[in-house]
């Protein structure tokens, strides 16, 4: 799986696509200046942030997005605390709450980066319509894709982060309940995500929870799939 891996080397090259066809590799990841410049402006940003805050995410980490939707996710991720797991509503409390602070003006009328988020409306082609909590989570998703074509997550790892995902069965819930947790390593060689079904069950409709376009871990109730290899667990280390 490795050899899927998107490399900055490899932007510009022609590869073959999912359907078949022929894409050139996009750039997706930040040159030194980049890191220099973004690094700098977070820093600039994050002055008055808890220093308990700042020591757990370590001193590598930064929000290596830009102000959007993306930037605003992994800020509030890092702002109730990195290598900790939070349940998606605890995350979209903290984006509402950050995003609320932020306005701007179009045609003169003031507005909220929150209020625009909330009332965003579909593109005309998408192929499934989602509300403003289905967007969060399927960034969720995006942040951890770090194949050659569409490596949203790339960025994370050079900052030697990534966004980790815990999906629990519990009763009312059909699609189960989500938690995130955005983690911070020493070296970028670890910072691969993981997607920990451990204490989900799979409606037998939904069995599919391995990805081709997932490089990480994978944990389930009877094995831990890590970079395509399979390890069964005993009944004591899944218990």
């Amino acid at each position: 799986m490795i050899e899927i891996m998107y490399r900055p080397e490899d932007v510009g090259k022609l590869v073959l696509n999912s359907r078949g066809g022929i894409t050139k590799i996009r750039k997706y990841h930040m040159t030194e200046v980049d890191i220099a410049r973004t690094r700098q402006r977070w820093l600039l940003s994050i002055v008055g942030v808890d220093k308990k805050i700042k020591r757990k995410a370590g001193t590598h980490f930064f929000n290596p997005y830009r102000k959007g939707i993306y930037y605003y996710q992994i800020q509030s991720m890092y702002l109730l605390g990195t290598n900790t797991w939070h349940s998606l509503n605890d995350i979209l409390q903290k984006m509402e709450e950050i995003m609320s602070q932020v306005f701007s003006k179009k045609n003169g009328i003031s507005s909220n980066a929150w209020g625009r988020f909330r009332g965003k409306a579909n593109k005309d082609d998408a192929i499934k319509c989602k509300d403003y909590i289905g967007r969060v989570q399927e960034n969720m998703v995006f942040f951890q894709r770090l194949t050659k074509l569409h490596p949203y997550g790339y960025k994370l790892r050079q900052v030697r982060a990534s966004v980790d995902t815990k999906r629990v069965t519990k009763a009312g819930f059909p699609n189960g309940c989500y938690s995130y947790r955005l983690s911070t390593y020493k070296t970028e060689q670890e910072a691969l995500p993981t997607r920990d079904y451990s204490k989900f069950v799979f409606p037998r409709h939904e069995r599919k929870y391995v990805s081709y376009k997932f490089i990480g871990t994978i944990i389930t109730k009877d094995k831990v799939i890590s970079e395509g290899k399979i390890y069964e667990m005993s009944p004591v280390s899944s218990g």
